[in-house]
């Protein structure tokens, strides 16, 4: 049997803005292990996990994949692209033995699908978390969310009774957000309670709670929204540091380096990770580098700027690309 090759590629990654995957606060940046310091305490690293990028490729790969056609994707098609998930209810019941034998034709037949896996079908790009060259501690950023009366013209806009009702709105939000903070601040006390088995101040802090909570919601009345006016922190991955990780196509195929050239491309015109987009986060710039596993180049590919990606193709990369598949 002969041996498809491995397409291996080097990504170095730099964030050109803070990058944060939280949506409402400190909480949830993901932080990784990565070594133990002399009494074995973890020392621990930003970094962006490899689900992130992985899942953008596969998105920006399957936007290519659908545009080019002519018609307009179904439902079951922009799944199974998209996420690899079938929504064929035929899918779950099919003996296993049957699926087993069809999956070499059905890989023959879906390279898209081959390349990058469905829930029940083994992906071959296998992709690296992206970490910096040195533990990297998480930043803290914050801006101020303002209300409707930071804008004069806009509160001239509003008649005596509506002014009237903004301000009351302002007033208890004001008040169900004190309480808010007080909650987490018990809850925290609740936290330190439990890992002393304090039963007496953990039931005292659980009662303080539920009077926090009732108190909180009488402010809000009906009103469900949160406060308008409020400081935001974020935790964030720090603007422009480096983090390098790494693409491995398992029993490579000619179509995948351009699956994936392509996928960049789409990247770039857009090169934005996680959440806060809107208030200035998230900006990436790559630059990848394919080559084979012994090491031979075959393509660098910038990322980044918001234009098509700017790509090179050495001799033995074009060659790749244009190899007929070998012989299973």
């Amino acid at each position: 049997m002969t041996q498809r090759p491995v397409l291996l590629a080097d990504v170095q990654l730099t964030t050109v803005q803070p990058l944060t995957f939280s949506h409402h606060g400190t909480e949830g940046l993901p932080l990784l292990t990565r070594g133990v310091d002399a009494e074995g305490r973890h020392l621990r690293t930003v970094y962006i996990p490899a689900a992130q990028l992985r899942g953008r490729l596969r998105h920006e790969a399957a936007l290519a994949e659908l545009r080019a056609r002519t018609d307009k994707a179904r439902l079951e098609e922009a799944y199974l692209l998209a996420l690899g998930q079938d929504l064929r209810p035929e899918e779950d019941t099919e003996p296993e033995a049957i699926r087993l034998r069809e999956q070499r034709a059905f890989r023959d037949q879906h390279p898209f699908l081959d390349l990058f896996g469905t829930w029940k079908l083994a992906s071959r790009l296998y992709v690296a978390h992206l970490l910096p060259p040195v533990n990297v501690a998480p930043d803290t950023v914050a801006h101020i969310r303002r209300d409707l009366d930071t804008n004069p013209d806009m509160m001239a806009l509003l008649d005596d009774a509506e002014q009237d009702r903004f301000y009351d709105r302002q007033q208890s939000q004001g008040l169900a957000s004190k309480a808010d903070g007080l909650i987490k601040l018990a809850r925290r006390e609740m936290a330190g309670a439990r890992k002393a088995k304090d039963e007496a101040k953990l039931a005292e802090l659980e009662a303080k709670v539920q009077e926090l909570e009732a108190l909180k919601k009488s402010h809000k009345g009906d009103d469900a929204s949160d406060n308008t006016k409020h400081l935001l922190e974020l935790q964030v991955i720090p603007a422009g540091i480096e983090l390098t990780g790494s693409l491995t196509v398992q029993d490579a195929r000619p179509g995948d380096l351009a699956v994936l050239v392509r996928a960049l491309d789409g990247f770039s015109r857009q090169p934005y990770l996680g959440a806060q987009r809107a208030r200035g986060c998230g900006e990436v710039r790559a630059r990848v580098t394919f080559r084979t596993a012994d090491g031979e180049p075959l393509a660098v590919v910038a990322v980044g700027g918001l234009r098509p990606a700017q790509v090179e193709y050495t001799d033995a990369g074009r060659a790749f690309t244009q190899a007929a598949a070998a012989p299973a």
